[in-house]
């Protein structure tokens, strides 16, 4: 069932995205990325130390900008233009409450300014939505969230950013000395505040994260039906901040999402490995092939401003994977410290001369070594994998069986799957598993019908059986979060309680908020004499089981 937009793009947004340089980044979140027009036209004139602020603005670099901001503001206080300056570096900084001071001063001597009010208009909703968050800092980062809703993913989170700064920093020499702000939206109408991105941008973009306005926000995966990957999208996130950084914010949008997609998994990984093909999923290396078939690829261009308005899902994620398939080249080319360089010389020069000067080769070449690169690789479809669909949970408590029955496209695979869980309810295993079984006779490649046979095999206590069909579920969907569920309950009734551990652990990196994994958890570590985890796994099941 589809919902009803709760937000459209209304028209602040529309002006912001126009007339300011906003340059979000995202999918994890998408990238709503304008040409860069400047703050500064606020003036009748272009000043040049206006000029030279906005482009420490654009790029950032915050603590220069101050410095200019606050020599102007001795020289001329009552510029509008200067109030401007000092109410967005303000809202960059994340002291909402000041930046609105200076808007109002702002429009009080200038009121007919429709960018200055909308920026008002969005650091109203901003501080609105933020004060109600709780903060919680680590060494480098501070990250805000509903505590009551949400409490449980702040070690998780910190955990995984922290790893992902170094990891980054060791692959791109990027270590930030200023703390980096993360916030975790707790629902669709919050993040829509905060960051402008819509629930259609959710939805059939993927658009779960941002980065832009100097800090990171995400959606909560408590938000979606089923989460979502939310580490590793913090981690994406935070590759566009170093990547900001890195260039002076001068990198094209491929590059910028090629780079998020192709770095994002590093935080998971304890040595710098020179290849990396977890971008590789299912889905991507169908489209690839697809696509080196056809020769229908969506390329580089097209992919500005913005991967958010490519025309289907599909055409987004195979964005994604010629992006970072393109990185991929480049750093087997020239490693990572060749694309430490070409970040450095984007702030120097266009991006194809910077990509000629790093791989000593004309563009056209690039595009050409590139795509035979892809075919060297052998890359094969893999039947029955889709790309994943996401779906933000209504106000009204939705069923997420029937929410299920309708991804299995085969009518007679849906009907079989809705009696095996009917039986299923009331204790008919037997019968459910050949209901089960009839329905992946009719849909062989549905994860959906192969996650539920293993849980009543696995009922049955018939874990040879169940755990080829968990394997192959993982396989055609590696980001569904009740196949690592389903592993942990198998690998917990065959006394494996590694595996279960390492499945019920990559669970939470999708959907957190599922109480049998702390349940299960809470046996699971307390076997492998890990008493401390066990007792935090056994507090975090406590909390949901209260919060319900």
């Amino acid at each position: 069932m589809k919902h009803q937009r709760i937000h459209f793009l209304t028209l602040y947004s529309f002006i912001l995205l126009t007339f300011l340089t906003l340059q979000p980044f995202d999918p994890f979140g998408l990238s709503l990325r304008t040409k860069p027009s400047t703050f500064y036209l606020f003036a009748a004139q272009v000043d040049p130390q206006l000029k030279q602020i906005e482009e420490h603005l654009e790029a950032w670099r915050l603590p220069q900008a101050e410095e200019m901001v606050s020599r102007l503001a001795r020289e001329n206080l009552k510029s509008a233009a200067i109030l401007d300056l000092h109410a967005r570096l303000r809202f960059y900084q994340g002291r909402y409450e000041e930046a609105l001071r200076f808007l109002e001063q702002a429009l009080a001597l200038e009121a007919a300014n429709e960018p200055r009010q909308a920026l008002r208009l969005l650091t109203q909703q901003t501080h609105d939505t933020v004060k109600k968050l709780k903060s919680f800092e680590s060494a480098h980062f501070i990250l805000s969230l509903d505590e009551v809703k949400d409490g449980i993913l702040a070690p998780h989170a910190l955990d995984t950013l922290e790893k992902s700064y170094q990891a980054i920093g060791q692959a791109l020499g990027y270590f930030p000395q200023a703390k980096v702000r993360v916030e975790i939206a707790p629902d669709a109408a919050s993040f829509h505040a905060i960051s402008t991105l819509s629930l259609r941008d959710i939805e059939e973009t993927g658009a779960v994260g941002i980065c832009k306005f100097n800090k990171i926000m995400t959606i909560s995966p408590r938000a979606l039906m089923h989460g979502y990957r939310w580490l590793d999208s913090l981690s994406h996130e935070y590759l566009h901040y170093a990547i900001v950084g890195l260039s002076g914010n001068k990198a094209p949008i491929w590059l910028h999402e090629g780079m998020a997609r192709f770095y994002e998994t590093r935080w998971r990984h304890s040595e710098l490995l020179k290849g990396n093909e977890d971008y590789l999923t299912p889905s991507n290396r169908t489209l690839l092939v697809q696509a080196l078939e056809k020769n229908r690829f969506v390329g580089f261009k097209k992919m500005e401003p913005s991967l958010i308005y490519l025309e289907t899902p599909e055409e987004v994620q195979l964005a994604y994977a010629e992006a970072a398939s393109a990185v991929d080249f480049m750093v087997q080319r020239k490693g990572h410290d060749g694309i430490r360089e070409l970040l450095s010389e984007l702030e120097k020069r266009p991006s194809q001369e910077a990509i000629e000067k790093v791989l000593g080769s004309p563009y056209a070449a690039f595009e050409i070594q590139w795509k035979d690169f892809l075919k060297a690789k052998g890359l094969k479809e893999i039947e029955g994998s889709r790309v994943r669909r996401l779906k933000v949970k209504g106000n009204q408590k939705e069923d997420e069986e029937a929410v299920e029955l309708k991804e299995i496209q085969s009518v007679v695979a849906r009907n079989r799957t809705h009696l095996g869980d009917r039986l299923s309810e009331r204790g008919r295993t037997i019968a459910a598993v050949q209901e089960y079984q009839r329905a992946l006779q009719a849909s062989p490649h549905s994860p959906i019908i192969l996650i539920k046979l293993a849980r009543v095999l696995a009922q049955r206590e018939r874990y040879e059986e169940a755990l080829p069909h968990l394997k192959k579920a993982q396989q055609l969907d590696p980001d569904s979060g009740n196949t690592y569920i389903q592993l942990g309950h198998l690998y917990h009734g065959t006394k494996n309680f590694s595996d279960a551990a390492a499945a019920l652990e990559e669970a939470i990196q999708i959907n957190p908020f599922n109480p049998t994994i702390y349940r299960l958890l809470s046996e699971v570590y307390a076997r492998l004499g890990k008493p401390e985890q066990a007792k935090k796994s056994q507090a975090t099941l406590k909390r949901l089981m209260t919060a319900r």
